[in-house]
């Protein structure tokens, strides 16, 4: 019988409870998703479908609608397998949100989509293009979210509303990332206190396995922006630290001779933590010290650390801030309404974080 770890043994909400804040934890309470029209998601795109090919894109709004579900039911209606439905990220349960979804459909015409019935789904826009949508082809999401009964008036919220505009807030995972009270860590640990194949075999879910790989690397993320803020080095570079470039996965590594103090100031790139995986002394080399400094902040969690590296994960590095950008706000009486654009992979729940204390 494996015995459990330590970290399998840790009170995960507790910790997480723990993680800092930027501009101090809010003293203002308030409440999100009273109803779905309080959360509203508009997918964004680079790529515009030029009209002609193989693959049918739909422009889906969907309300109390999970992205996965929607697409085996696109798949259905069509009669084609659910592998040739894209989709590029997953959207908000609890939430009105607006995403394209694409069906390969080579021959022939394509179904009446104006008969397609699904609860709390409605088709837009149809078009064709020549490639599938992949996961990740979306470029940002632009929100528009109302907090409701807000504790603080306008001029308590101001400064700190100001200050998210202005320097940007942390790049913490959503807690949505961990499961349900954080049960996925539980899990993950589970799997990767000994992740040598024997036992990566029994998870033979492909879909739950990436689920809880994702979770343990979010984990170690938010584990090191945490201790970097209250540091007071989360906006400011370590020498040689990989510096991602705002609203891209590119990196470069800072060093002492460049002056990037602009740059920063301006939210054009920022300092990383890392994505554990596997990783060797020549990938870390031009940032040594600082990634010694990770692996103490992230010690009580080596087998975390352990096993992805053994799962072969590829080691990369994700910005520390999320530029909130086309922010603005208008509060009424005890609502806020909010309206920000982030880039993908970023979350919502990050920034209202910062600015309003929310119900467990």
């Amino acid at each position: 019988m494996i015995e459990p770890s330590i970290t399998s043994q840790h009170d995960w909400l507790q910790l997480a409870d723990e993680w800092a804040y930027a501009y101090t934890k809010p003293a203002t309470c308030g409440e999100i998703k009273s109803s779905p029209q309080d959360f509203k998601v508009k997918e964004q795109m680079d790529v515009c479908p030029c009209g002609d090919g193989e693959h049918i894109w739909l422009l889906v709004k969907k309300q109390q609608q999970n992205t996965e579900r929607v697409a085996k039911q696109l798949a259905r209606y069509a009669g084609v397998a659910y592998r040739d439905v894209g989709f590029s990220g997953l959207k908000d349960f609890f939430a009105v949100t607006e995403q394209w979804f694409s069906l390969w459909i080579p021959k022939g015409g394509q179904p009446e989509w104006a008969d397609f019935t699904m609860s709390g789904v409605s088709i837009l826009q149809t078009t064709r293009h020549t490639r599938k949508i992949k996961r990740g082809t979306h470029t940002a999401n632009q929100f528009s979210i109302k907090v409701n009964r807000i504790s603080a008036s306008p001029h308590q919220l101001e400064s700190r509303l100001l200050q998210i505009k202005e320097h940007g807030v942390p790049n913490y995972f959503g807690l949505q990332r961990f499961g349900r009270k954080l049960d996925n860590m539980r899990r993950a640990s589970t799997l990767l206190e000994n992740a040598a194949p024997p036992v990566s075999r029994k998870f033979k879910d492909r879909h739950l396995r990436g689920l809880l790989l994702s979770s343990a690397r979010s984990w170690l993320f938010n584990s090191i922006l945490s201790e970097r803020i209250r540091q007071g080095n989360w906006q400011a570079l370590w020498p040689g630290e990989p510096a991602n470039l705002d609203g891209s996965a590119s990196t470069f590594n800072a060093n002492d001779e460049a002056d990037l103090t602009e740059r920063l100031n301006l939210l054009d790139i920022h300092p990383t933590a890392p994505l554990f995986g596997e990783v060797s002394d020549k990938d870390v080399a031009d940032f040594i010290d600082l990634y010694h400094w990770e692996g103490e902040i992230v010690q009580p969690f080596q087998n975390l650390v352990d096993g992805l590296s053994k799962m072969r994960l590829k080691y990369q590095r994700r910005p520390l801030r999320m530029k909130v950008r086309n922010f603005e706000w208008q509060q009424n009486g005890n609502q806020l309404k909010l309206d920000f654009t982030l880039n993908k992979g970023q979350y919502a729940t990050s920034v209202l974080r910062e600015i309003v204390e929310l119900p467990n």
